[in-house]
């Protein structure tokens, strides 16, 4: 029988090739608290679409969206059940996001949101490199691996701790430079190296990204609801977001139908991080695309009475909605580059791609109301979603990337 004192501390779940992991409460509990965070980030955006409100709206997300990458990428390779420890230091972790949510709507508008919001996600990041500590101790295999990211997460913590207490805009600046590290600190080529060394779980990570994504995609539902609600029960607000909604069923669809763990799988096997790392930093402007249309659908609900959106409004839309089939191309991609090539793939990446470029041209030659421009919308969604099905069906990944 396996040791249960093990259990009670990190430990490598890298080499449970053979488990079938599931994610665990605490993740998903994680997670909706995350989405209190994406919420306010959204209703910020739903402010004002200039310039300048969009660049805050990146400056903010991006942090949030890291700050849920790295704990996930510490769960996967070193949480265990009955590790209260853990589960304690996560519990702090969730009573710094939520005060991160709260400063949110003034973060770059007030001197003190913005320092406490710097200050927090530091502590929060903090806490991350304590659990690292953890695993150091107890999994000495993991200690190159663990070195790495310290070092540049580390560094990165001292300019977000220093920009809480320089004048904006060089507050930002320094931001900026610290996820610059952050980012970056996995794409160098020891990171490279150590990712083959200590592969994520190739069952629960594709997972956390795949839930990650659900929950935005509810998030959205929520948008488009509120669009109705602050529009009235009138018949075109209802037609326009009934229309949303088969939008967002479409989105769905379409990224869960193609939930492959190709890259992931190829790491596990000892093979090119490429993939892999293309794949994870894909999935940040995926959840940034999902969100924007969220906030466009609310403003395209809004405004289904006015003759002609606004030209702010329907970039928003067909420009989130473009960006996400684009991505999601380039994630297909990544599984066609991760195995043998094979016809679904290619079709699925030519069909996404082709969705995109149609609707970036919708925008550049006309002008249109809500329920043509959702409606077109929802109509290429579907034509995409028959292509997926209507075309050869792809092989298990297992079959394809044996570990």
């Amino acid at each position: 029988m396996p040791d249960a004192s093990l259990s009670k501390v990190p430990q490598l779940r890298s080499t449970e090739k053979h488990s079938v992991r599931r994610t665990s409460w605490a993740e998903l509990f994680n997670d909706l608290v995350f989405t209190v965070i994406v919420a306010q980030l959204a209703q910020r955006l739903l402010t004002s679409l200039s310039g300048w409100a969009l660049a805050g709206f990146f400056l903010l997300y991006v942090p949030v969206w890291w700050l849920w990458n790295g704990e996930t990428h510490y769960s996967t390779r070193f949480d265990s059940e009955r590790d209260v420890v853990h589960r304690s230091l996560g519990s702090l972790q969730l009573l710094g996001l939520i005060v991160l949510a709260a400063t949110i709507p003034k973060a770059l508008e007030q001197n003190l949101p913005s320092m406490i919001y710097a200050l927090t996600y530091s502590a929060v990041r903090i806490i991350l490199l304590i659990e690292y500590g953890r695993a150091w101790v107890y999994v000495s295999e993991a200690r190159p691996y663990i070195r790495h990211l310290c070092i540049g997460f580390g560094l990165s913590i001292l300019v977000w701790i220093g920009s809480a207490f320089v004048p904006v805009p060089y507050r930002y600046g320094l931001w900026i430079l610290a996820l610059c590290i952050e980012l970056g600190t996995p794409l160098t080529s020891s990171g490279g190296r150590l990712h083959n060394a200590l592969p994520p779980d190739v069952r629960h990570l594709p997972e956390r990204y795949g839930l990650f994504t659900l929950i935005l995609l509810g998030q959205t539902v929520s948008s488009a609801a509120q669009g109705l609600i602050k529009s009235g029960f009138e018949t075109n607000t209802v037609l326009a977001t009934i229309l949303g909604g088969f939008i967002i069923i479409g989105l769905w669809w379409a990224y869960f139908d193609r939930l492959d763990d190709d890259a992931v799988r190829q790491v596990s096997a000892g093979k090119s991080t490429r993939p892999y790392t293309i794949w994870l930093y894909l999935h940040l402007p995926l959840t940034v695309a999902l969100t924007m249309a969220g906030v466009g659908l609310t403003l395209a609900i809004e405004g289904v009475d006015a003759p002609r959106l606004s030209a702010p409004v329907q970039w928003l839309m067909t420009g989130s909605v473009a960006g996400y089939f684009l991505i999601e191309a380039g994630i297909s991609l990544t599984s066609l580059l991760s195995g043998p090539p094979h016809p679904s793939f290619v079709r699925g990446i030519a069909a996404r791609f082709g969705l995109a470029l149609v609707l970036i041209i919708i925008r550049l030659t006309t002008s249109l109301d809500t329920i043509t421009l959702l409606g077109i919308t929802a109509g290429l969604i579907l034509v995409l979603i028959l292509s997926d099905q209507l075309g050869p069906e792809a092989p298990d990944s297992a079959e394809r990337i044996k570990i």
